[in-house]
């Protein structure tokens, strides 16, 4: 149905006419009333837009419409409202959009649980998406009129007062095309429900509680969400430890509307079961028992046109702290899962819900059991500039004294002195490549005895005459860094002090990889960013390590134990590795995998001695 908005837009385009938001739900309003013969004199919000319409805008509409053979039921224009929030709107609200099947088996999930018809609401309805759905299946398995539904049990917040109005049309369409007589009131709240004082009066509003909760909670990461928003966060329980994502307070603000037994069921990214700034909104969870139920896409995708990575989680309030999960395979109907049960009180708090099978979950425990943890080796971060296209370069060329790096069709020299080998571990799997794919790093350092020292603006003014210059070029854009208000020694300093005094005999290990990669890098003063790695002083040490770690055996943990992304990546960070373990090694089982060329027959070694046999490995 995006086909609809873009023939409005190129026939307004052709007429060199502007069209808005607002004109083209008009439009829209207009041709639905219009094909549905809908008699719309009672319903004054359906009136004014198609007053408001604009009449030669929508016959040339009808017309294309009619050539390419497409109609508008309910759900196209439930998608065409969807699709009139601006990207950069999208991007800061946190708007993606559920498909139809997944608000179907959403609610589907809260009519099992309710003999009569359960109140329901959802705390970011938008335009009223999850309302619609659940209004069809309610009327559908409980054989109320849509009027009673929404007079009387379905409800709607948002923050955005023209999504509420766009919520209304589409309430009163479905009232209008089944004859149905006009709401007197809509049970649809414009707020913002991450405000305390404003949820709070809310929930005292309407107790004792809603049924049923359901949604798709915005979708912002930390860096993206407003300080004013930020502020808010520390208000809710889930928010008092970590960056915490938009989403993750919608659980604690839907878990406080609802009552006794009630369910909550929402799509949302998966990364509090495992990331770190999830840790608060996992103890929440563990504090007020409350059940949940999760189907986890892990890195299949959901949303079109969005990298996403997501579950549905139902929540149930004080029934147990138990867990059931079930991984979505490819191809596999949603609602077939076979879920593996879980205690709450098993994962201590803080730490990650690492969730799989029990078949995965014996083989995962063998494997970290075997041995020696790789956390008991030093393994460290990497640089971080907050601008490393800035700082990082390969040169375009050289000479004695210079390198020359172009810009903007523009030639810049750097100093020599002031520049140091660095490599980049994402980008890199051999030695090989180690070095030919060696970087340039501007460090702006000198080493005194107190460590790292940054160099004097005069001091680099006067020495590095040509780094200053570049560097003063971009000294706005470095100001930019940490939104404006990092606190830097000084304004050419890296964002951060990390990874500076990272000097020794390495294993460079990439943030995210679609294969095992371990690097051996004997070079001890070569630095690296976008990646970690891990110290060792004996040789060959470093390269069983390497041996382990680019095994079936570490891939095998990896995908069930990491954090997936798409294209088959998976993170490597030091959070998901610590805890793979290395199993002692007989001085003649050393040579024996170090002199092993057959990669299949040094897998079968590995694999035995974590005490596992190959065959008995269950395919995904």
């Amino acid at each position: 149905m995006m086909a609809i908005i873009q023939i409005i837009k190129r026939i307004c385009k052709r007429s060199q006419e502007t069209v808005d938001v607002h004109s083209i739900v008009s439009v829209l309003v207009a041709i639905f009333v219009r094909d549905n013969a809908l008699n719309i004199e009672q319903f004054p919000n359906l009136i004014s837009a198609e007053t408001n319409a604009d009449k030669q805008l929508v016959n040339l509409v009808e017309k294309q419409l009619s050539a390419h053979g497409l109609r508008m039921s309910l759900h196209d224009l439930v998608t065409c409202f969807e699709s009139l929030v601006s990207s950069d709107e999208k991007k800061e609200k946190g708007i993606v959009y559920t498909p139809l099947e997944i608000k179907e088996y959403i609610i589907k999930k809260a009519i099992e649980r309710h003999e009569k018809v359960p109140f329901l609401c959802d705390p970011s309805c938008g335009c009223g998406s999850f309302l619609i759905t659940a209004a069809e299946l309610f009327h559908k398995q409980y054989k109320k009129s849509y009027f009673d539904l929404f007079t009387k049990y379905l409800y709607g917040i948002d923050i955005d007062a023209q999504a509420i109005k766009r919520a209304k049309i589409l309430i009163d369409l479905l009232l209008c095309m089944n004859k149905e007589n006009p709401l007197k009131q809509y049970h649809l709240i414009c707020a913002d429900m991450l405000d305390p004082q404003t949820s709070s009066s809310i929930i005292k509003e309407i107790p004792p509680g809603f049924d049923c909760i359901v949604g798709n909670p915005p979708y912002v990461r930390n860096r993206n969400v407003s300080e004013k928003t930020k502020k808010y966060f520390s208000y809710w329980e889930c928010g008092k430890s970590g960056n915490i994502d938009l989403y993750m307070p919608f659980y604690e603000i839907g878990l406080k509307l609802l009552r006794p037994h009630g369910q909550l069921t929402y799509i949302s990214p998966n990364t509090f079961l495992q990331a770190v700034n999830g840790r608060g909104l996992r103890n929440y969870f563990k504090a007020h028992n409350v059940s949940l139920k999760i189907i986890d896409f892990r890195d299949s995708q959901v949303f079109k046109n969005v990298t996403s990575y997501t579950c549905i989680t139902s929540a149930y309030l004080g029934e147990s702290d138990s867990i059931l999960y079930a991984r979505m395979k490819e191809n596999e109907e949603l609602g077939k899962q076979h879920f593996t049960s879980y205690q709450m009180g098993s994962f201590p708090n803080d730490q990650p819900w690492r969730l799989c099978d029990f078949v995965h979950d014996n083989i995962i425990y063998k494997i970290e059991h075997a041995g020696k943890p790789l956390g008991t080796w030093k393994i460290r971060n990497g640089l971080a500039t907050l601008k490393n296209n800035l700082f990082f370069f390969v040169p375009d060329k050289e000479d004695s004294l210079y390198y020359y790096r172009f810009e903007n069709g523009l030639e810049h020299k750097v100093e020599k002195a002031i520049c140091i080998d660095i490599v980049k571990p994402n980008t890199i799997k051999t030695e090989k490549e180690l070095f030919k794919n060696r970087e340039k790093a501007i460090f702006p350092y000198c080493i005194d005895d107190s460590g790292f020292r940054i160099i004097a603006e005069t001091e680099l003014r006067k020495s590095y005459p040509y780094t200053y210059e570049f560097l003063l070029l971009h000294k706005e854009e470095l100001a930019k860094r940490d939104k404006g208000k990092g606190k830097y020694p000084a304004w050419y300093a890296y964002g951060r002090t990390q990874g500076m005094n990272n000097f020794g005999k390495k294993l460079l290990i990439p943030y995210i990889s679609d294969t095992p990669a371990a690097v051996i890098s004997l070079q001890e003063d070569l630095l690296f960013y976008c990646g970690y790695a891990l110290y060792c002083e004996d040789i060959e040490t470093l390269n069983i390590l390497k041996i382990f770690l680019e095994s079936d055996v570490f891939w095998y943990y990896i995908r069930h134990t990491s954090k997936p992304y798409s294209k088959g990546f998976m993170a490597l960070a030091k959070n998901y590795i610590t805890r793979f373990s290395i199993p002692t090694l007989t001085e003649v089982e050393k040579r024996q995998l170090l002199s092993q060329q057959d990669l299949a027959e040094r897998n079968r070694m590995i694999w035995e001695k974590y005490g596992i046999q190959k065959e008995q490995i269950p395919t995904d």
